[in-house]
């Protein structure tokens, strides 16, 4: 991954950025074809997904501030 790398903050906030984005798309769909595949209701699936989305963003937070430290601090 390319980063514009202005400064250590932008840097940062890039990464956290993209992998948030990540998180929540990959989630989201995953949630979305579950719900699909076990034949749920559209309100379900609906909340599924967004639930989803919620926790892949969680995740993603985590996973590249756990990068920046491994980075930056190790």
């Amino acid at each position: 991954m390319v980063l514009a790398q202005i400064g250590p903050l932008t840097t940062l906030t890039e990464a956290a950025a993209a992998a948030v984005g990540a998180g929540v798309v990959l989630a989201s769909a995953a949630a979305g074809v579950w719900g699909l595949a076990a034949r749920r209701a559209r309100h379900e699936i609906e909340e599924l997904v967004l639930k989803g989305g919620y926790f892949g963003g969680g995740i993603g937070a985590a996973a590249a501030f756990m990068d920046a430290v491994l980075r930056y601090f190790v």
